[in-house]
């Protein structure tokens, strides 16, 4: 069936994921629209869907949606030194200001030169400064995103900041090296801090569902990535599983530390998503529901679509887990008519293809874009990412024009 009719324009919604150490979300849609209208301007509308996972650049989406304001503050960094910071605070249409705090900005791996890169090192106490501050402002829902970390301390540095007690020596700021030191933890004894933290609501925007140790787990699959070597991240994951059988509960954990070091996404940021489930009673929320469903309505505007365009540096299974090319397959999928849809999908790379997008058969029409096809050296590809983007999308639409 034709795409078009000839009573109105072609609709296409630009609705990627970032181009991870390159383009943000709103950069990749931006060069993909540049190409397609110098051959559809006249014969298609576009949409564009900002889109973010909990990691860099959800703060600011967050503001930009809601309206957000953003509170600068200075925190300690992910190698304890003071560096500028920010969170945002909604307060328009609710009886206590909703925060948004983003974890990259207090610890994340680009705030670290790539020698220094070390999670043994590396600390999560920023990150409990953002949250203090916020329900110093009357905060008492703090949405919380967890992605693009440097560090894999379980969490105890933000617990530190919050006035928790880890069982470490006191003036010890907490990092991965020296998780196998720390003890029980223990409430705040500070009595307004612990009533604002009691009186408030804590939700994960998260992208992964790993738990907290083993193959699968926050050291052995994500600390290498954050510098750690082999025997490392085999360190980090024994000190974890240790560190569970002492730490005990906290007046805001649901379970044994056991079960909630199971809770899909304790692995995440390294172990972070644990610290705060477990030790702050925390929900979790995936990044796509969060940013595309509850914030943007995303599954009127696919059906509105002809054409839905997403995609992301590098395509694979881990596309499909949580983030915004799994979740949008998912949402067509529930969309009357998609089968008389396309999917694109413009990439670095990708390793899947339609069928595996769509593993129960039945999925739109997918056609994949690749920037390796037009430019196979990434070094390359990185540097020029934008036009070369958009030089892929033109010769998208070249093809698409020739059947309209």
């Amino acid at each position: 069936m034709a795409l078009q009719s000839k009573k109105r324009k072609l609709r296409i919604l630009l609705c990627p994921d970032k181009f991870k150490g390159g383009l943000n979300s709103l950069e990749v849609a931006s060069a993909i629209r540049e190409g397609l209208e110098k051959r559809l301007s006249s014969s298609a509308c576009f949409e564009t869907l900002e889109m973010a996972d909990g990691g860099d650049g959800s703060a600011d989406l967050f503001g930009k949606v809601l309206g957000a304001e953003k509170v600068a503050c200075r925190v300690f960094g992910p190698l304890g030194d003071e560096i500028p910071s920010y969170y945002m605070l909604c307060r328009q249409g609710v009886e206590h200001p909703v925060a948004f705090v983003e974890c990259a900005k207090a610890c994340g791996l680009a705030l670290v030169p790539p020698p220094k890169r070390n999670p043994l090192v590396t600390t999560t106490f920023g990150v409990g400064q953002l949250i203090r501050h916020a329900l110093d402002e009357g905060a008492r829902t703090i949405y919380i995103g967890v992605g693009g970390t440097s560090s894999n301390d379980l969490g105890l540095g933000m617990l530190q900041a919050l006035g928790f007690s880890t069982g470490l020596p006191e003036g010890v700021r907490a990092c991965g090296g020296n998780i196998r030191q720390a003890g029980k933890v223990e409430d705040p004894s500070d009595k307004d801090i612990f009533e604002k933290i009691k009186s408030s609501r804590f939700i994960i925007i998260n992208d992964v569902d790993n738990p907290l140790c083993g193959p699968d787990g926050a050291a052995q699959m994500y600390s290498p990535q954050k510098g750690a070597s082999r025997e490392t991240a085999l360190r980090l994951d024994e000190d974890a599983r240790e560190f569970l059988s002492r730490c005990g509960r906290t007046s805001f954990s649901r379970a044994d530390a056991s079960a909630s070091s199971m809770f899909p996404g304790a692995g995440t940021a390294g172990g972070m998503g644990f610290g705060l489930m477990h030790f702050l009673g925390a929900e979790s929320i995936g990044g796509f529901r969060f940013f595309g469903d509850v914030l943007q309505n995303i599954s009127s505007k696919i059906a509105e679509a002809d054409i839905i365009i997403t995609g992301e540096g590098s395509i694979d299974s881990q596309s499909l887990q949580g983030k915004v090319v799994g979740g949008l397959c998912s949402r067509l999928l529930k969309c009357p008519g998609f089968e008389n849809k396309q999917l694109w999908l413009f990439c670095g790379r990708s390793l899947l293809n339609g069928g595996e997008l769509f593993p129960q058969g039945g999925g739109p029409a997918v056609k994949v874009f690749q920037l390796a096809d037009i430019e196979p050296d990434i070094k390359v590809r990185m540097m020029r990412e934008y036009d070369l983007l958009a030089s892929l999308a033109e010769n998208a639409a070249r093809e698409l024009g020739a059947t309209l």
